[in-house]
């Protein structure tokens, strides 16, 4: 792949709620080896996460809640960081009016965290779901 790929790569820079070593997202490797002759970027796993978190029925979308340019200012929703033994995925979604919020999160993180451990060959360290509404 080509090193391109850094600009389109979105990477959520986390303050005060930041996971542990924050420094490693900015530090953090840009794609991992998945095997000896394929690269995934960043990109790539953002993409799987939000694909597989929109195939619960209870997610809405995948986003933050509020105006779209309190959204822009905040980052992307999806914020994944790439480590030597594994991927490390955190995400915001917006559920369904009625949806059980614990029962969606635990739904959430499982789908996630196979799609990226099945569709990439990847493990998955963690995976973070933040409910960060719901409706609209």
């Amino acid at each position: 792949m080509s090193d391109d790929r850094q600009a389109t790569d979105p990477v959520e820079l986390v303050d005060g709620d930041a996971m542990p070593e924050n420094t490693e997202l900015e530090t953090g490797l840009e794609s991992v080896d998945v095997a000896a002759d394929l690269t995934v970027g960043r990109g790539v796993i953002v993409e799987v996460a939000r694909l597989a978190a929109l195939e619960v029925p209870d997610v809405l979308r995948v986003g933050r809640r509020g105006p779209p340019w309190r959204a822009a200012l905040a980052g992307p929703p999806i914020m994944v960081r790439v480590r030597a033994d594994g991927v490390v995925v955190r995400l915001r979604i917006i559920a369904r009016p009625g949806a059980d919020l614990a029962l969606t999160g635990r739904r959430v993180r499982e789908a996630v965290g196979r799609a990226v451990e099945r569709l990439l060959g990847l493990h998955v360290q963690e995976v973070s779901v933040l409910v960060d509404g719901v409706g609209s």
